[in-house]
């Protein structure tokens, strides 16, 4: 190997080692500071993340499901509640009919009883005055025969004072004939009256006929008021529309409870949503806000530089004489504090089941003024690689330089 490409590989690996430790020591100067990283979610992803939770989509399905039987519950009450006035308008048209029938019906009875105590009535003036008529006529006898048997009397003391002038069968025949007017004028009396009584008994018999004629009349139209105006038929509408409107009634009430009790499943369904998004949310919040590692970028750093010396000397491993520089390591006050990366997927699964869809481009409210950082150990690592690439590349384009060189020089 010619003096020039050794002088150029030198340089090379010089080139590489310096490039390595400029970049170590950039990323400890970059983050000399220990940075605690958060998971913060998005308010719209958390929002998103508390809308997908199970729980949460339980809590709302059963809100759902209480608003349906509300609404259920509702049309149902409007329903038995419209068709109320129906059977109420119903049961009042059939207790009219019952009642106009019962009306009619009890007027002809009141007019058949009516004429049936007028007949009684009547029945007992005539039974009066007949009985009036046997004592009158009875008495009109007895004046008749005390009228015969007087005026025989007065003809005999007639005779005997047309016999004898003497002033006994005077006094005798002037008493007979004073005897025999009396009588006559109780028989006129006896016969007044027997005459006044025929007139009662006549009336009274009359009076029994029109009642009897008013008895079969009235009973002939109660019986046809009965056909006609019938109770029997109006009554059975009457209990039907009844048990009808009862029947509404109940179910309105049904109807009202089952209202009252969808109206506190959905209150309590809401309460139960609410708690719900409130301790999904609490969760979330607190699993964004625990820390997931907290190490000193100067140890990164440090472990960073190791990582590029190493590759430095990686890059001149053609040179078994070059001895292994070894990596530099940078006292650090800090505590390092580890944590196992296996631990946030658990956490994640027991306090946040849900995996958010990718919202869509909206307007996303600003959580903090400082945005979190994770660390930055990807781009070290590139950085590293790209070092590494450059040195190879370097050195293969000098190699090739230099058998060139000794290809011109064999053939000049």
């Amino acid at each position: 190997m010619s003096k020039a490409l050794r002088v150029m590989m030198g340089i090379t690996m010089l080139t590489g080692g310096v490039l390595g430790q400029a970049i170590a020591v950039h990323a400890a100067v970059g983050t000399t500071q220990t940075k605690q990283v958060r998971q913060v979610a998005p308010v719209g992803n958390l929002a998103s993340q508390v809308e997908n939770s199970p729980v949460v989509k339980a809590a709302d399905n059963r809100v759902t499901l209480a608003a349906q039987a509300l609404t259920t519950a509702s049309t149902a009450l409007t329903t038995v509640t419209d068709a109320l006035p129906a059977a109420q308008a119903n049961l009042d048209a059939t207790n009219k009919i019952l009642a106009k029938n019962q009306k009619i019906q009890a007027h002809m009875g009141a007019l058949k009883q009516a004429a049936m105590v007028r007949q009684v009535q009547a029945q007992k003036e005539l039974t009066e005055q007949l009985s009036g008529q046997t004592t009158a006529q009875t008495a009109v006898t007895k004046s008749q025969a005390e009228v015969t048997r007087l005026a025989t009397a007065v003809q005999t003391a007639q005779s005997n004072f047309d016999k004898d002038n003497s002033g006994t069968n005077k006094v005798t025949l002037q008493t007979t004939q004073t005897k025999l007017k009396a009588a006559q004028q109780t028989l006129q009396t006896a016969q007044s009256t027997l005459d006044k009584i025929n007139t009662r008994v006549s009336a009274a018999k009359e009076e029994l006929v029109n009642a009897k004629m008013e008895v079969s009349g009235s009973t002939r139209d109660y019986q046809i008021a009965q056909v006609d105006y019938d109770i029997i038929r109006p009554q059975a509408a009457v209990d039907q529309a009844k048990a009808s409107y009862m029947t509404k009634v109940q179910r309105v009430t049904a109807a009202k409870t089952k209202l009252a009790a969808a109206q506190r499943d959905l209150a309590q369904a809401q309460e139960q949503l609410a708690t719900a998004r409130a301790q999904t949310l609490a969760a979330l919040t607190a699993a964004a806000e625990k820390p997931v590692s907290e190490q000193p970028v100067a140890d990164r750093a440090t472990d960073t530089s190791a990582d590029a010396n190493q590759a430095t000397h990686r890059g001149a491993v053609g040179n078994q004489s070059m001895k292994p520089v070894k990596p530099t390591t940078t006292s650090t006050p800090y505590r390092v504090v580890t944590k196992s990366r296996q631990a946030i997927p658990a956490l994640r699964t027991t306090v946040s089941p849900v995996v958010a869809k990718p919202a869509t481009k909206r307007a996303q409210p600003r959580v903090s003024a400082k945005p979190a950082t994770l660390p930055q150990t990807g781009e070290q690592t590139n950085h590293a690689l790209t070092v590494m690439g450059l040195i190879l590349l370097t050195a293969t384009s000098l190699l090739g330089l230099s058998r060139q060189r000794q290809r011109h020089q064999t053939t000049d």
